[in-house]
């Protein structure tokens, strides 16, 4: 499921379904790109939903052994 919003002028894709978004953020890397953030929230946000490049890719390195199934029990 894909619902079509706009904000302001920038349409804007929300994706309801999970297996979706999993492939988004994990397989597709340097494909989609994420809206620009306020200045105010580029200062204060440095959670991997608010970055990018290489830097995401860090940040996703360091977290992800804390998703793994064992870690989850």
């Amino acid at each position: 499921r894909i619902s079509l919003t706009w904000f302001g002028k920038t349409p804007q894709l929300i994706l309801q379904d999970p297996e979706m978004v999993k492939e988004v953020l994990s397989n597709k890397f340097g494909h989609f790109s994420k809206a620009p953030q306020p200045a105010q929230v580029k200062m204060l946000a440095w959670g991997l939903a608010n970055l990018n490049g290489e830097q995401w890719a860090v940040q996703r390195r360091r977290i992800s052994p804390v998703f793994h199934l064992e870690k989850l029990k």
